[in-house]
C-alpha cells in the first residue's frame, strides 16, 4: 500500500530527467522512481549475497539447540553414570561444541547489520544527491526537493522490505527447510507400505498369532532374518533366543507392527490385547498409580488391583505410594522398574505377552517369581527374548534365531 500510494506522488514530483549522450538527448520520465528501484535492487542483491549463509547457520542452530536440549535431558537421567566414569569434563566439552554455531551466526549478522545500516543511512542522502541537479538548475524549489526526498524515502523503504527483514526471512527459511525435511522423511517412511511392500498387520484366526514367510530387513534394505514362519497359539509359552545382534528384538518389533522394513504379514486375532515389556521399561511422569496403569487411564483401575499386582511382584512398599508423583525412572532401580512392568502386565491381563529381556536386571529367584506371577494369567501367551538358561524352565517351546554365514539369519524351533 505504501508503494502504490507514494509511487504516483514521487513520479509527479520528480518530473523528467534530460540526459545528453553523444548528441542524443534522452528523457527519463519519473526518474526518481527508477532511481529508487535501482537503489533497492542493488541493496537487495548485496544483502542476499552477505546474508544467505544465515539460512544454513540458522538451520544448523535449530539442530544444535534440539541436540543441546536432548543432551541436557539425557545428562540429567544419567548423572550417576557420568560421575562414576568421571566424565564431567567430556560432557561439558560436548555442550560447548553444540553452542559454537552461535559465533558463526553473530559474525554473519554483524556483517549484515553493517550493510543494512549503511544502506539505510545512505538512503537518507541518496534522493537529495539524485534530485540536486534539477534544484540547482532552478527547475524545482527547495520545498519540492524536500517533498521529493520524503516520497523517495517511502518508496525506497517499501521496496527494501527484503533488506530490512532479511534476518527474519533467513530464520523463517531455515525453519521451513527443517520442517520440509521432516515431512519428506515421513513421506519416505510411508513409501514402502504405499507400494504394497513392507511388513503389514492383518486380522488372523481367533486364538492364533502367526507369521508366514516374513522377510525382515534392516532400514538400509539389507536382509536380517529370512523366511520367518512362526505360529503362536493361545496359552503357548515360547522362548526366543540366539546370539546378540542377530535380530531377536527386531523380530519382536515386527510382531508389534512397528517395524515396516521387510515383506510379508503378521496375522493377529481381531481385538487381541497385546502387551510388550522391554528390557528398559517406559515409566511416564506422574503418580505411581498412573505408572502401573499405563497406558490405560488410572481412573479405570481400582486401588485393590494395583496393590495386589505390586505385592505379587515383591513391591509392597510401593503399594502405599500410589498417589505420590515423581520421575519414577530415576527414583527406582532397574530391577524395580522391571518389576513395575510385570505388575503392569498383571493389571492389564493381556492375551499375548511379549517379554524382551524383561528380567535382565533381577536375580534368578526374583525372575522365577515374576514368571510364576504371569504364568497364572488365564490363557495368556507368553513369548520371551532372553539369553539366560534359567528361562528355559518357564517355556514349553524354544525358538532360535541362528546366523547363516554371510546371509540373513534363520528361525529354527528346537522344541
Amino acid at each position: 500500500m505504501t508503494l502504490v500510494s507514494f509511487v504516483a506522488i514521487l513520479w509527479s514530483l520528480s518530473g523528467p530527467l534530460h540526459v545528453a549522450l553523444g548528441g542524443i538527448s534522452i528523457t527519463v520520465p519519473g526518474y526518481m522512481v527508477w532511481a529508487a528501484l535501482l537503489y533497492a535492487t542493488v541493496g537487495t542483491w548485496l544483502t542476499d549475497r552477505v546474508g544467505r549463509p544465515l539460512v544454513r547457520l540458522n538451520f544448523d542452530q535449530q539442530r544444535y539447540e534440539a541436540d543441546f536440549r536432548f543432551g541436557l535431558v539425557r545428562f540429567r537421567e544419567n548423572t550417576e553414570g557420568v560421575a562414576l566414569y568421571g566424565g564431567e569434563a567430556d560432557e561439558l566439552r560436548g555442550f560447548h561444541e553444540r553452542l559454537a554455531n552461535w559465533w558463526g551466526i553473530m559474525r554473519r549478522q554483524k556483517r549484515l547489520t553493517w550493510l543494512t545500516a549503511g544502506y539505510a543511512q545512505a538512503a537518507v542522502v541518496f534522493p537529495f544527491v539524485v534530485a540536486a541537479p534539477r534544484y540547482f538548475r532552478g527547475e524545482i524549489p527547495l520545498g519540492a526537493l524536500v517533498q521529493t526526498a520524503r516520497a523517495f524515502a517511502q518508496v525506497q523503504d517499501a521496496l527494501s522490505f527484503i533488506v530490512s527483514s532479511y534476518t527474519d526471512i533467513a530464520e523463517w527459511r531455515a525453519v521451513v527447510e527443517r520442517l520440509s525435511g521432516f515431512e519428506r522423511a515421513l513421506q519416505q517412511a510411508g513409501l514402502e507400505p504405499a507400494r504394497g511392500s513392507g511388513i503389514a498387520r492383518a486380522d488372523g484366526d481367533a486364538g492364533q498369532l502367526s507369521m508366514d514367510g516374513v522377510e525382515i530387513d534392516r532400514p538400509d534394505g539389507q536382509p536380517l532374518i529370512a523366511d520367518v514362519t512362526l505360529s503362536l497359539m493361545r496359552g503357548d509359552t515360547a522362548l526366543l533366543s540366539g546370539p546378540s545382534g542377530v535380530g531377536k528384538s527386531t523380530l519382536m518389533r515386527a510382531l508389534a507392527g512397528i517395524w515396516p522394513f521387510g515383506r510379508g504379514g503378521v496375522h493377529v486375532p481381531r481385538d487381541a490385547r497385546l502387551l510388550f515389556l522391554r528390557q528398559k521399561p517406559y515409566l511416564p511422569l506422574g503418580t505411581l498409580r498412573h505408572v502401573v496403569s499405563y497406558p490405560r487411564s488410572d481412573a479405570g483401575v481400582t486401588d485393590a488391583v494395583l496393590r495386589e499386582s505390586l505385592d505379587a511382584e515383591g513391591l509392597p512398599e510401593l503399594a502405599r505410594r500410589l498417589d505420590e508423583p515423581g520421575n519414577w525412572a530415576l527414583l527406582l532401580s532397574p530391577g524395580e522398574q522391571q518389576r513395575i512392568a510385570f505388575a503392569r502386565a498383571l493389571v492389564h491381563k493381556p492375551d499375548w505377552l511379549f517379554l524382551d529381556e524383561a528380567t535382565s536386571a533381577v536375580d534368578e529367584a526374583t525372575e522365577a517369581r515374576l514368571y510364576c506371577s504371569v504364568g497364572e494369567l488365564p490363557a495368556t501367551t507368553v513369548v520371551s527374548v532372553g539369553h539366560r538358561a534359567t528361562l528355559r524352565g518357564f517355556h514349553r517351546r524354544r525358538v532360535v534365531v541362528e546366523p547363516n554365514g554371510h546371509g540373513p539369519a534363520v528361525l529354527v524351533e528346537r522344541g
